[in-house]
């Protein structure tokens, strides 16, 4: 006797539960899609902030602090009421996305739970199941390759920051030294000194060098076992394919772990001393 249970409209229970699946998946990657772009408005409207923050910091010490006491023109002021005006604007938007995208956030967390309500009712299927982690395992892989780029990047600017604002203050310095005391090169010099201080602090508090490196170390190793299964070779030279599966699975859930551990001893080594 067939286990497919039809339905009124003539289709299967299991073929409806397919295309509810199919549904469901699609609606999750339109609303990841909306989230991303939602994310990616929010970081620019972050840098268009940053800006302004930085040009109105500037020009209001321009007219203030009297970088330009013997030159005041128009301009002082005219472009320090824009940035005031454009860092306003860019923080009030900020401010606004940020219930947009709690609620797309909410809506992908519903969307995932129905679809876990459709896979709970799905017969379990061991092979089927093993089979569906190795593909997806590229994903995976490809996720924490591409967080490890990330915080490279990070690693990078900010140790460039830390040489090209060592670089600037010194070579200030000297000119102070000098004889030339003007105060726009003290201001210079003192921008450049408190970015350096502030890369070096972030640097040392998120690690993103150290977490690169684990990050980068977990994905390769992940790598390796992926190749090796679909080559059969090493561990996974064995004509059992459900066993083949299971081993990878465990392998590769077992690096995860390390990472997972790795990420902690990161941030209890942040918590206990920030600077190291």
């Amino acid at each position: 006797m067939s286990d497919l249970v039809p339905v009124p409209n003539g289709e299967t229970q299991d073929e409806r539960l397919d295309e509810e699946r199919r549904e469901a998946a699609k609606a999750i990657v339109q609303q990841q899609s909306k989230l991303r772009d939602l994310t990616t408005t929010r970081l620019l409207q972050a840098i268009w902030l940053l800006a302004s923050l930085g040009a109105a910091g500037f020009l209001g010490s321009a007219m203030f602090i009297g970088v330009w006491t013997n030159y005041r023109t128009p301009f002082t002021i005219v472009g320090f009421a824009a940035a005031a005006v454009s860092t306003a604007y860019a923080a009030w938007h900020l401010i606004s996305i940020r219930p947009k995208i709690s609620e797309h956030v909410y809506d992908l967390r519903n969307l995932e739970t129905a679809q876990l309500h459709l896979a709970a009712k799905e017969k379990a299927d061991p092979i089927s199941a093993l089979r569906i982690y190795r593909l997806i395992a590229s994903n995976d892989i490809e996720e924490l390759s591409r967080y490890a780029r990330r915080n490279g990047r990070y690693a990078n600017i900010l140790q460039w920051i830390v040489i090209l604002g060592s670089v600037t203050a010194t070579s200030l310095s000297g000119i102070t030294v000098g004889g030339v005391d003007l105060p726009a090169v003290r201001l210079v010099t003192a921008i450049a000194s408190g970015l350096v201080s502030v890369a070096a602090g972030v640097s040392g508090f998120f690690k993103f060098r150290e977490r690169r490196t684990t990050q980068q170390q977990t994905a390769d190793a992940m790598r390796r076992h992926l190749k090796a299964v679909e080559l059969r070779i090493n561990e996974y030279d064995n004509e059992d394919e459900k066993l083949v599966l299971k081993a990878f699975a465990q392998n590769m859930e077992e690096l995860k772990d390390e990472q997972r551990k790795r990420e902690l001893q990161l941030e209890e080594s942040t918590n206990k001393n920030p600077t190291q």
